[in-house]
């Protein structure tokens, strides 16, 4: 009976029957494995849609981080500089403005705060604030301006705004406002073009730029210190389109919304995709919030058909194949064998299958561009995808699975951070890192690497038993830092420290000095007749000549002192030695230096310096006097004659608060009509007629009296204040001179004196006196414009331009003070020049010196011999008036004739001279 069963049992084993069982069960086996594969394969496509959504928002984050870091680098020009001249800003924002691959970025640009109440927010303009107001069609009545100061490139949107008030935009002042008192960059949604482009959405960027350091102002003072804020401005949609283009190409769709408070949400951004696609149901979609400056939008994507229809199911075609073939062949074979070949295909299914998910892992995360690891911790063996190899120049074969391969080409600074983080990981003290170091290439070479880790598993102790991470180059974006960082502290020409590193290295130092009971010499030079060279060879030589300045300077000093160029000609030394006998000697080697010819490239040129010595603590007590002190004893140094050196002394800082507190009084003297003219008699040496007057400006001191020209002319020329009162004296002038037109004679001239200083300010005002002589026909020769011969040395096109309009409008011309300056005969015949005025310091020894005598002699047949009339000034005697009648001189003044008068003075001697013309003197 058992041997019967055995054989039946052998028989249904061997039929065809339960070979078609296996066999359908096989068939059913594979179907469901087919099933699965496809499943997994459609899983593995939502895994990657979502990656690449992650992917398309982390480029989005990187490009307005991009946009900060360009930001950040135009904040940090201004914070190293006290003033940045347009030059310099387009010099320094060009190479962003001009790059092929940011088509979004449409402006970088500087709005400068100005409060008219406050001086200090617009001394620092290159134009009056009066004439900026004009020109930007200011509302009469604001205190507080923000002009668009700088705005690169000019293109005729951003020509459009220039100058243009930004608080004019409620909006726009809010967000200005906002960001200036807390010290932080605002994005702002409204922009100055909105109008200008309407079909273009415009964000700004907002960073506030101070009169000096954040982090040394009080938040309730930064607004008194606001000296603007660097902006950039970008085309939203524009920006949009470069950061999601290369995913759109993956075949994905995206919509970007604004989620602004409390207004809904603003598109921003519509993937221009195929119509149809949007009435189609998408199999994938996802949205994804993005914090944006403080703002928050919202990332919408879902796929297209052309990214649903390359699902890979390749794989599941295989396994389908494959498992209908074995099917087939384990239907031939016994129970046994059948089982057995089912079991090692599961296996064999497996592994593979494992291996297929590791890989498509891999490659996944490999698509960010970083490289990826794999650490086994027990078995000692990392596993490194090909893209971390080769990131170090090895072949996918090259590198072998050991950690101490790894760690061995951490750069010996960085190793032991490295190795300290690591181990608290191992430990399990952290579940990740992040960290930054040097790893050393295949070549040699080094790279900046960002690595990050984390652990994957643990074991019951806690400690780590497999552990993943990525790796990623960041050499670029540390060399980029590296760029930055030279942009703001050193000096592009000469490669010294510049003013920012400077005043950084000084804190330091102060620092030092009073914890160790020190002291600190400051030396401070500026190179006499630079000026002249860059005039005469142009500013390319002096560019070299700077260089070479700087070469020598190092030279100079030893490892105990510094220097640095804080701009134009002017150079720093800081030394940490401070007795007498080596600051002294450092000085004078350093004026000898710079004593020696500097070759140019077809001349050589010869400048020396004039040097300010200070000492701290002696001679200031912090960063700020101490500058202060050195430059008022170099200005001493300049005004021995320059190639010196000067020790600060507490005499120096009572001339320099004299010339504050003229400078202060000579504003309140303006709106207070604290000035007044008098008249000098300028008469006719050969008929006696009295047809000119010099006009002389007076002020009358509330406290102190009359104050003398010679005093605070120099002080209104250095704070421009000249301009407005040279325009007052030429209003009072000519309106005198047409009275004494009217009542003396209607020929009747006044001569006005005018510095190089009003010079530069008529020719860049828009209109001035002189356009008002050109309108009328009946004061075309009332005034003569006396130049000196200074003017003619520093001539341009500018001064040329300027003295041809006024032989145009029949505005006659004097030089005065002739002779006792750079006088040359090529001036004479190169500007129209109407009078020549000799020195009263000729006329002065004119009746007991021969060479006076020949020299006034030789000026009037020169000035007779190219057309001009010539004028002595200082004729006090009728010798002196003989002797020049004589030589054929036209004109003559001095207290001979008179002193200075007031107007009503004049007439009355007028009237005199006309009767008694042998000499009237009213005192």
């Amino acid at each position: 009976m058992f041997l019967l069963d055995m054989a039946s049992l052998r028989q249904l084993l061997m039929s065809r029957w339960i070979a078609g069982v296996i066999f359908s069960g096989a068939v059913l086996t594979t179907f469901l494995l087919w099933v699965s594969e496809r499943h997994h394969a459609e899983a593995l496509q939502a895994i990657q849609f979502k990656q690449t959504v992650i992917s398309a928002a982390d480029e989005i984050q990187h490009r307005i981080e991009a946009y900060r870091q360009i930001l950040k680098g135009v904040e940090q020009l201004y914070t190293s500089s006290e003033h940045v001249s347009a030059d310099e800003f387009k010099l320094y924002v060009d190479d962003f403005t001009e790059r092929p691959e940011d088509n979004s970025l449409s402006a970088i640009g500087f709005i400068k705060y100005i409060h008219l109440q406050q001086p200090e927010t617009f001394r620092d303009l290159d134009m009056p604030i009066q004439q900026l107001l004009k020109q930007g069609g200011y509302a009469s009545g604001t205190e507080e301006v923000a002009p668009i100061l700088y705005v690169e490139p000019r293109n005729d949107a951003n020509r459009e705004v220039l100058l243009k008030n930004t608080f004019g935009n409620a909006l726009m002042r809010d967000d200005l406002l906002a960001a200036g008192d807390s010290g932080r960059l605002v994005m702002s949604t409204h922009s100055m073009v909105d109008t200008l482009a309407p079909s273009q959405k415009n964000y700004v960027l907002h960073a506030p730029v101070y009169r000096g350091k954040l982090v040394d102002i009080p938040a309730d003072e930064r607004r008194s210190m606001l000296n603007g804020w660097v902006f950039l401005r970008f085309d939203v949609g524009a920006f949009l389109h470069e950061a999601l283009h290369a995913t759109e190409q993956q075949q994905l769709h995206f919509d970007v919304f604004d989620q602004m408070r409390g207004r809904g949400q603003t598109p921003l951004y519509h993937s221009h995709d195929e119509p149809y696609l949007h009435d189609i149901t998408a199999v994938y979609s996802m949205s994804h919030a993005l914090n944006i400056n403080g703002q928050l939008w919202s990332l919408r994507a879902r796929s297209t058909p052309a990214f649903e229809a390359v699902i890979d199911y390749s794989q599941a075609n295989r396994i389908g194949l494959l498992g209908v073939f074995l099917s087939a062949l384990l239907g031939g074979i016994a129970y046994f064998a059948v089982t057995r070949s089912q079991t090692q295909l599961a296996l064999d299914k497996f592994n593979q299958e494992f291996n297929t998910s590791e890989q498509r892992w891999m490659l996944a995360l490999e698509s960010t561009g970083d490289g990826l690891w794999d650490w086994y911790v027990p078995e000692s063996r990392i596993v490194y995808s090909d893209r971390w190899k080769s990131m170090l120049g090895f072949l996918p074969n090259e590198f072998d699975h050991q950690p101490a391969s790894w760690h061995k080409r951490i750069h010996e600074n960085d190793y032991p951070a490295a190795m300290a983080m690591l181990q608290q990981v191992l430990s399990g003290e952290r579940d990740h890192y992040a960290m930054e170091y040097r790893m050393a290439c295949k070549d040699g070479s080094w790279k900046w690497v960002f690595d990050r880790g984390m652990v994957f598993k643990r074991d019951e102790q806690g400690a780590s038993i497999r552990l993943l991470g990525t790796l990623a180059d960041i050499t670029k974006i540390k060399q980029s830092e590296e760029v930055i960082w030279q942009y703001a502290n050193v000096d592009t020409l000469t490669g010294l420290p510049n003013r920012r590193m400077f005043f950084d290295r000084l804190d330091q130092q102060l620092r030092m000095v009073k914890q160790n009971n020190h002291k600190l010499a400051i030396i401070f030079l500026d190179l006499d007749r630079f000026k002249e060279v860059n005039d005469s060879q142009g500013h390319d030589q002096g560019d070299r000549l700077l260089l070479q300045a700087g070469h020598r300077l190092i030279q100079c000093i030893d490892e105990n002192g510094l220097v640095a160029r804080l701009g134009g000609d002017e150079f720093v030394l800081m030394l940490s030695d401070a007795h007498a006998s080596y600051v002294e000697h450092i000085a004078q080697k350093v004026i000898d230096s710079l004593s020696e010819p500097f070759k140019l490239e077809h001349s050589h040129a010869y400048v020396a310096a004039s040097l300010g010595i200070a000492i701290f603590p002696d001679d200031a007590s912090n960063k700020e006097d101490l500058m202060k002190r050195v430059d008022q004893a170099m200005y001493a140094s300049k005004q021995k004659g320059g190639n010196c050196f000067t020790y600060f002394t507490p005499r120096m800082q009572e001339h320099a608060e004299r010339r504050m507190q003229l400078s202060h009084d000579l504003h309140m003297a303006i709106n207070g009509q604290q000035f007044y003219l008098e008249y000098q008699p300028v008469v006719n040496l050969q008929t006696n007629a009295v047809l000119k007057a010099e006009a002389l400006i007076r002020w009358q001191h509330p406290v102190k009296g009359v104050i003398p020209p010679m005093e605070f002319i120099g002080i209104a020329e250095d704070t421009l204040l000249i301009v407005p009162i040279g325009e007052w004296v030429f209003k009072t002038a000519i309106e005198q001179c047409r009275q004494w037109r009217a009542s003396l004679n209607p020929d009747f001239q006044v001569a006005i004196n005018k510095s190089p200083v009003q010079f530069a300010a008529e020719y860049k005002k828009q209109r001035d006196w002189l356009k008002e002589i050109l309108h009328s026909t009946t004061e075309r020769n009332m005034v003569v414009v006396e130049i000196t011969e200074r003017l003619l040395l520093d001539a341009n096109t500018q001064v040329s331009e300027r003295l041809a309009k006024y032989q145009q409008a029949g505005v006659q011309v004097a030089l005065d003070d002739f002779g006792t300056g750079y006088s040359a005969l090529s001036y004479l015949k190169k500007f129209p020049i109407d009078y020549v005025k000799i020195d009263r310091s000729f006329v002065r020894e004119l009746e007991t010196s021969s060479e006076d005598g020949a020299l006034c002699r030789a000026i009037i047949m020169m000035a007779h011999s190219l057309g001009m009339q010539v004028i002595a000034e200082g004729i006090e005697s009728l010798r002196q008036l003989e002797i020049l009648r004589d030589m054929g001189c036209d004109h003559g003044q001095g207290f001979y004739f008179s002193q200075p008068l007031r107007p009503d003075e004049f007439v009355a001697w007028v009237q005199q001279w006309q009767q008694y013309p042998t000499g009237v003197t009213i005192r």
